[in-house]
């Protein structure tokens, strides 16, 4: 089954479409990461400031996304699959991975402020770099592989109910 020739439902589509916005943020995010590992000097900590900033907002927009897959749609899922399908377990760890690398890249940033200096600052950004990472590959993978899976697997019940949650 190729995932693109998939029509997926309103619930599902709406998680595909979020994927959109949140990557365009993450775009932003890594050019200004890209700012502070070639700039030097106050340009540095100006670009690190706005990267706090972004990810403390983009954290926000994520985490109402992940609740999403999280509370509803990987519980429905699971109970189509196997107890011996990591399906699931692979996306919850993934979510995991991300939240963890902001999570530090937050808890860092928090710390070094309010003076951050150029290689403390370029080294905290790391933790976005590596957020950024799992989270493309990790929305590359629902797109392709969960996404069409849940289209699949769920009821038509049961597609309504996700619709039902996500409106509330």
């Amino acid at each position: 089954m190729e995932a693109s020739n998939v029509i997926l439902s309103a619930p599902l589509q709406q998680l595909k479409d979020e994927h959109v916005s949140l990557r365009e943020e993450m775009n932003h995010i890594y050019e200004i990461i890209e700012e502070i590992e070639f700039e030097s000097g106050s340009a540095v900590i100006q670009e690190f400031a706005r990267l706090y900033e972004r990810i403390l907002d983009f954290n926000i927009k994520l985490k109402s996304h992940s609740t999403k897959e999280d509370d509803w749609l990987f519980p429905m899922m699971a109970s189509h699959l196997g107890e011996n399908d990591k399906t699931i377990e692979v996306m919850e760890f993934e979510h995991e991975k991300a939240e963890q690398h902001l999570r530090d890249f937050l808890t860092e940033a928090e710390q070094a402020r309010p003076i951050v200096d150029e290689d403390e600052a370029q080294a905290i950004a790391v933790y976005a770099v590596q957020a950024y990472a799992t989270l493309i590959q990790h929305f590359d993978r629902e797109e392709k592989v969960l996404f069409p899976l849940a289209e699949k697997i769920l009821s038509a019940g049961e597609k309504e109910e996700l619709e039902r949650r996500f409106r509330s």
